[in-house]
């Protein structure tokens, strides 16, 4: 008793089927999961600066540049962190409506100007927050 050359044939064509319909789904899954940790990282990052101008007492600035951004001291222009989204986020395009690209909080953590949007587009999608002039931070996570 033992397994027929055709019981083994069989047997691979059934897996293989299988793992070629199950594939493409995992890798978006894993896709879709990429750029929701690049949103938190974003997320996260406005809150570190507005939460830096509460500690400093002074004012700083989020300046985006297409695929990055860099959190600035106003009054030094002394860079407190950056991040280049390209590095670790090729495929994912970073938008915002803020007004000459940047982000401003002050002293006590509120933004400067209206309401902004900021937007995380990839492969399987767009997320999305926002920073209100008041500097609370909706949306995400």
């Amino acid at each position: 008793m033992g397994f027929t050359l055709a019981n083994l044939v069989a047997v691979i064509l059934i897996v293989g089927s299988e793992a070629i319909v199950v594939f493409p789904r995992i890798n978006d899954l894993i896709k879709n999961h990429r750029l929701n940790n690049v949103a938190q990282e974003v997320w996260q990052d406005m809150h570190r600066a507005r939460l830096l101008a509460i500690k400093d007492k002074g004012t700083i600035r989020v300046e985006f540049d297409h695929d990055s951004y860099k959190v600035v001291r106003a009054a030094t222009g002394e860079v407190a962190f950056r991040r280049n989204l390209n590095v670790d986020y090729p495929d994912v395009i970073l938008s915002t409506t803020a007004v000459r690209g940047r982000i401003t909080f002050d002293r006590t953590g509120t933004a400067e100007g209206n309401t902004t949007e900021i937007e995380i587009e990839g492969p399987t999608g767009t997320r999305r927050f926002t920073i209100l002039a008041t500097g609370k931070i909706g949306g995400l996570p």
